[in-house]
């Protein structure tokens, strides 16, 4: 089938030198490594936002998650037994990794950081629960699906209905598409039951089967479906040949919109991967166990998620859902059968797929020939097991997700080596990260890179940096043999690794791209493992013959894990990184002891790595100061090594750019500079003021600008600033492919109080409601902790009231947005809520929130002050008590008029509630002589004056 590269593009046209540098320069074709993808299992949504200023600093351009929705076999598991996929967990009732609300939270936060989200998508199968379970087809069984046909007979297409939308259990399990997968019950995708799997509207007949538990008609249930009345798009689908296909997109301004219709089981999967790009916020997925349904299920896949991404590109364009499929075999032929990649720009009705396969030819010869005593391993096997070259005989990236180790499998002993390997090339690479902080003692999912955040090292992402800055440049094969294979991202960098055991190193001589002379710096450091590894390599030739050649020794891994090289041109240099003006304080990073979790494991999956500066100012300023850079280190002469200095002038850089987030305009010229997706300087704005270092005769740059935070919401800010190495051949560069240095910073915005408010006030149970559940919602996100208090005078101050928090007062967390606490014994009357909101930053926000009425068994009602059922000389006596307080404290059933104040409106609006319940003579002859000692509006104070608005007070007599 015919295949472009889409979203993650592999091979793109970008010029050599930016096209927004002052000197142009005509765009090259070159292999592209698109950013890494970063498995991060075993942890939560709220953590994974958290650290996702350590996902910014280490550079990754994806994150692929667990299954999100909720499992059958309970609250602990990874996912993928699933139970119901449109149920991602909700307050009260989390997931393993937390709520829909907190992924789509999440989601939003990646976007800033300019990552994509993955997850993984079942379609195989549910969980382990079948028709023979007890109680389970009675209580409903899986929402959406039906374990049996209601009338016994087959589907509409003859296919018996005994087991529903179900393979039957007696299916040997080694049938690949109909078997059990690890006794997880299969799903039949070619039955035609027609149900509304999520019904809507009672008496329906076209409603599923419903259950005591499942299935049953719910109104919000509407959310879950497109709406019919917004515009569709429409399609002609080549893998059915059905044309003017209609697909309605989900209404996120008016969920309830929604409208439910019947639909087949693959119907209802569709669906669920559109709500989950559309609604969610998702941008890809890794298709589980892809090889145990039909490939047309992947077709009604591709229909369901074509041009579905609302999250746009810069320019307008969509961005592609990405996706990549699951099978684990390694044979070639069977793992290109499962890639799609044929979406036509140019011809956008007619549906395409961005699909790929996990490349696991590669991971089977890697795990072969990766031994950590360096026996057997042999690079031929390596080079050529991998799924790459099979469609146009190139290292290109064209086709292939690569990976060493997952969650199902253990990979290569030879991890760092392998790793190198596969993130230095073209195409899509993944490292997988088992964060543990559900706990060590887990045999599934496998351990993962420890250090893939940078915290257990910085082996891998410092390869996840070097793939940034320098996997640009067309694949060169240098040197294969059975040891030592060295390849060249052509002029960028050249990859040298050793599979040997044993001490020592292997010396190579090869042809390069580079120019003659150009200096080429070990950058990953292992350089300084050993004496015998130069630091530096310099580019000759052959007595001025033939090409560009050098001189490289491969280091052996001396039975550790060592046995790799990148030597590449280097980017510019600064000494303090990108400076930031106006930051109030600096959030350090959070501590790694263990502080009560279980393990130190636990600790560090929790912990940020990475500072986080404060801003409060309306305005700060960026600054990047590079430096003329000169490199010195240890250089091969002859078979010495020795010393030497060697000045880099094509280093100190001849340009920078600013990006905050994944792109915003900055520097005030009324759009974003570089728009066109694949550009390495994609979302990037020109500094305001540039001066570069290569133009200087200094060799020092200076690059700064002033950055508006009135134009940046509250929360956090991912600053890079991206300075070039010059490689303009006009000027007397090498015209090789863009080579920069990252330097970043994580801001947070914090110019403005957080925000919450009184979501929910209810009886904890029914009926029972002096008892109630206080809900607090964040609702401009921001909040890290909220204390809920009870009726406090509206007069405390927010120091006193300060003073008052504790254990007590202390909500508990219920979702991410969420805080609860639960109230007993409640009085009747209007109640007063305290919300004191905190963030992360320290900032906190003390909010009052009167008339949150409760009709309770405790006292007769407003103007009941002493909560004994009758309206007597007490009560005035109470509220006399109570006014003289002036607002120090709060009685709810004195705050007549709800606006949670005692003002002279509560005292006139009292005088009518006495006469209303019929009290005595001598209660209203205490209220007259009560309010008669009450000023009159403007006498008052001026605080009740504002507080109260000053009704008119009149005496109440019988």
């Amino acid at each position: 089938m015919a295949r472009s590269v889409r979203t993650f593009t592999t091979r793109s046209l970008i010029a050599a030198t930016l096209s927004l540098a002052a000197v142009a320069t005509p765009a090259v074709a070159q292999d592209v490594s698109a950013p890494a993808i970063l498995q991060w299992f075993e942890s939560t949504y709220d953590t994974q936002q958290r650290r996702a200023a350590d996902l910014f600093m280490a550079g990754y351009g994806a994150v692929w998650l667990p299954p999100p929705s909720r499992a059958d076999s309970g609250g602990f598991s990874v996912g993928y037994d699933v139970f119901n996929p449109f149920d991602l967990g909700v307050a009260g009732a989390p997931t393993l990794y937390g709520t829909e609300t907190g992924l789509t939270q999440l989601n939003r936060t990646l976007d800033k950081v300019g990552a994509a989200t993955h997850v993984d998508l079942v379609l195989n199968h549910r969980g382990f629960r079948d028709a023979s379970t007890p109680d389970f087809i009675q209580g409903g069984g899986y929402p959406g699906v039906v374990l049996q046909n209601p009338d016994g007979g087959s589907d509409p297409f003859g296919v018996p209905g005994t087991d529903g939308d179900f393979h039957s259990g007696l299916i040997p399990r080694d049938d690949v598409l109909r078997g059990r997968l690890a006794g997880l019950i299969d799903i039949n995708h070619d039955t035609g039951f027609a149900f509304i799997r999520q019904p809507v509207e009672e008496g329906n007949p076209q409603n599923i089967p419903a259950g005591d538990f499942n299935n049953r008609v719910d109104p919000n249930n509407a959310r879950f479906y497109p709406d019919l009345d917004l515009n569709p798009i429409r399609v002609f689908n080549p893998s059915t040949g059905q044309g003017d296909i209609a697909i309605h997109p989900f209404n996120t301004a008016d969920p309830l919109a929604g409208d439910a219709v019947p639909e087949t089981i693959r119907g209802y999967q569709q669906r669920n991967a559109q709500w989950l790009v559309q609604v969610i916020g998702v941008d890809g997925f890794r298709i589980d166990a892809a090889r145990h349904f039909p490939i047309s299920v992947l077709e009604d896949f591709d229909l369901a998620v074509y041009r579905s991404n609302p999250r746009l590109n810069l320019d307008g364009s969509v961005a592609d859902v990405f996706s990549y499929s699951e099978v684990f075999d390694g044979n070639i032929d069977a793992l290109e059968s499962y890639i799609r990649k044929d979406i036509d720009l140019n011809d956008i009705g007619r549906v395409g797929g961005n699909r790929d396969s996990l490349d696991f030819a590669q991971f089977f010869s890697l795990k072969a020939n990766l031994n950590r005593n360096g026996f057997g391993n042999n690079w031929n096997d390596v080079v050529n097991g991998n799924l790459d070259v099979s469609d146009d005989g190139l290292v290109n990236g064209s086709q292939g997700v690569t990976f060493v180790v997952n969650h199902d499998e253990n990979g290569a002993e030879l991890s760092n080596v392998a790793h190198a390997y596969l993130l230095m090339r073209p195409g899509n690479s993944v490292v997988y990260y088992n964060a543990k902080e559900h706990g060590d003692g887990r045999d599934f999912p496998k351990d993962g890179r420890g250090d893939a955040l940078g915290n257990f090292g910085d082996a891998i992402t410092e390869l996840v940096n070097l793939r940034n800055t320098h996997g640009r440049g067309d694949y060169r094969q240098r040197w294969l043999d059975e040891q030592v294979l060295i390849y060249e991202r052509s002029r960028s960098a050249v990859v040298v690794l050793n599979n040997r055991g044993d001490g020592g190193f292997d010396t190579r001589r090869v042809d390069v791209d580079f120019n003659f002379g150009t200096a080429l710096v070990e950058l990953t450091g292992n350089s300084k493992i050993s004496g015998d590894i130069p630091d530096l390599v310099v580019v000759d030739d052959d007595f001025f013959e033939g090409p560009t050649r050098a001189t490289f020794r491969s280091l052996r891994n001396d039975g550790g894990d060592q046995g790799y090289l990148i030597y590449g041109v280097a980017g510019p240099q600064s000494q303090n990184g990108l400076e930031l003006s106006d930051v109030d304080f600096t959030l350090d990073p959070d501590s790694t002891e263990p502080e009560g979790f279980e393990t130190s494991n636990q600790a560090e999956a929790r912990a940020r790595l990475t500072p986080i500066h404060v801003v409060s100012s309306d305005e700060f300023t960026a600054t990047l100061q590079t430096q003329a850079v000169s490199h010195t280190g240890s250089i091969l002469q002859g078979d010495s090594i020795v010393q030497t200095t060697i000045r880099d002038r094509d280093a100190d850089g001849d340009f920078a750019a600013l990006k905050i987030d994944g792109g915003l305009d900055i520097n005030g010229n009324g759009a974003v500079d570089v728009v066109t997706p694949g550009d390495v300087a994609y979302g990037f704005e020109n500094f305001t003021t540039s001066n570069d270092g290569f133009s200087a005769a200094d060799g020092n740059g200076f690059y700064q600008q002033t950055v508006d935070a009135t134009r940046l919401n509250e929360g956090y800010h991912f600053l890079t600033a991206r300075a070039f190495r010059h490689r303009n051949a006009d000027t007397g560069g090498d015209g090789g492919p863009a080579v920069f240095k990252d330097f970043k910073q994580v801001i947070y915005v914090d110019r403005l109080d957080p925000l919450s408010a009184v979501d929910s006030f209810d009886a904890i149970t029914p009926g029972i409601n002096e008892n109630r559940r206080l809900v607090a919602r964040s609702t401009d996100l921001t909040a890290d902790n909220i204390h809920i208090l009870l009726n406090l005078g509206a007069a405390v101050t927010d120091d006193t009231i300060l003073g008052m928090l504790n254990g007590q007062t202390q909500g508990s967390r219920l979702d991410q947005d969420l805080w609860t606490r639960d109230l007993f014994g409640l009085n009747h009357g209007n109640h007063a809520i305290t919300l004191v909101t905190f963030e992360v930053t320290g900032n906190v926000n003390v909010q009052r929130f009167g008339g949150q009425f409760v009709s309770t068994i405790f006292g007769g009602g407003l103007g009941d002050l002493t909560f004994d059922g009758a309206f007597n000389v007490a009560d005035i006596d109470a509220f006399a008590a109570l006014w003289a307080t002036q607002n120090q404290q709060f009685n709810p059933a004195a705050d007549l008029d709800g606006d949670g104040w005692i003002t002279a409106l509560d005292v006139d609006l009292l005088g009518d509630r006495l006469i209303e319940v019929g009290a005595d003579g001598g209660t209203l002859a205490a209220y007259d002589a009560f309010a008669a000692t009450v000023p009159e509006p403007g006498v008052a104070a001026a605080w009740i004056a504002i507080a109260a608005g000053c009704w008119v007070r009149r005496q109440r007599s019988a």
